[in-house]
């Protein structure tokens, strides 16, 4: 039984996704699908092929501008706002919660950065993880911190080299399966 991701459509059953997070739970359940119809931002969910319609996880992706760059050399001193990818959400059903479906969303989406950067340019994933607790999960994917100033901001972000890095090394495992 494989595991696909999917932009979300009508068929998927958002009504019943409990992540325990009822923010997590109301955006998938009442905007992700009306959002990814309007290209607001894009809703990939992660179902089992033999149950397409149930939704395991989902993570949300959008166009992203940042002001102030990251600390980081090959931006630091660059003066206008430059394109990044906003992974906006991602959620994991509670039953699937430690099966590793929140790792194959975050591979999905560094994966899609990738997509975009090939395409418009985007110097790499930004992230707000919702508490401190969840800054271990994307630091162990090499995630820095976006200010390195303000350690009260939780905004990480993956450098477009190293989202490069982990889909060449995946891809080279036959590990991400695309169309």
């Amino acid at each position: 039984m494989s595991i696909i991701i999917e932009a979300i459509t009508l068929q998927h059953n958002r009504k019943v996704f409990d992540c325990g997070v009822t923010e997590l739970n109301l955006f998938l359940q009442q905007q992700a699908r009306q959002k990814t119809a309007k290209r607001i931002s894009k809703t990939y969910v992660a179902c089992r092929d033999s149950i397409p319609d149930t939704i395991l996880g989902y993570h949300t992706l959008t166009g992203y501008s940042v002001t102030t760059p990251p600390a980081h050399k090959d931006y630091k001193k660059y003066p206008h706002p430059l394109s990044a990818v906003k992974l906006a959400r991602l959620a994991v059903a509670r039953s699937q919660q430690g099966l590793g479906i929140g790792e194959r969303l975050l591979i999905d989406a560094i994966y899609r950065t990738v997509l975009v950067a090939q395409q418009i340019s985007a110097i790499g994933l930004f992230v707000d993880p919702m508490t401190p607790e969840v800054i271990p999960f994307y630091q162990q994917y090499d995630f820095l911190q976006a200010d390195t100033k303000d350690h009260s901001r939780l905004e990480m972000w993956l450098p477009i080299r190293t989202c490069i890095e982990i889909v060449e090394s995946i891809a080279t495992t036959n590990e991400l399966v695309h169309p």
